[in-house]
């Protein structure tokens, strides 16, 4: 698929981490409706945060525009494990989350979109890698 926004990739840095709680707060709150509000932000943002610690964040932008943030993927080093993806909305529809996540099979997290995505990559859900167990 050609891209009709052309962007390129680089490493996250620390001032992409406010767009990445933000948005991966909210994009995976519907997965968690019987959680008390209070309870989910505060666990969830540990677990981003042990993540962020860990992981490699990969960032799609602009050409010309590194600051804007098109789409992003936090993925554990290694080809193998992703823990989130999100693509801005206006964004969406034009591949950029396969493109981050290219050679990927296994993923922690899931959202409605994200299930569409799973079955598209052919990914596994293995929420307990989490955990530190493995299938």
């Amino acid at each position: 698929m050609r891209d009709i926004v052309p962007v390129v990739p680089r490493e996250g840095i620390p001032a992409d981490q406010a767009f990445v709680y933000h948005s991966w707060l909210k994009g995976s709150r519907e997965s968690w409706p019987e959680m008390r509000s209070e309870d989910y932000y505060a666990l969830q943002h540990h677990r981003i945060e042990r993540l962020l610690a860990l992981g490699q964040l990969s960032i799609l932008h602009p050409v010309g525009a590194p600051d804007v943030i098109a789409a992003w993927a936090l993925l554990e080093p290694g080809p193998a494990v992703v823990h989130y993806v999100h693509v801005r909305g206006e964004y969406r529809r034009l591949g950029f989350a396969s493109r981050l996540l290219a050679g990927r099979t296994i993923t922690t997290h899931l959202t409605e979109a994200g299930c569409r995505l799973k079955r598209k990559l052919g990914l596994r859900y293995m929420p307990h890698l989490l955990d530190g167990m493995a299938g």
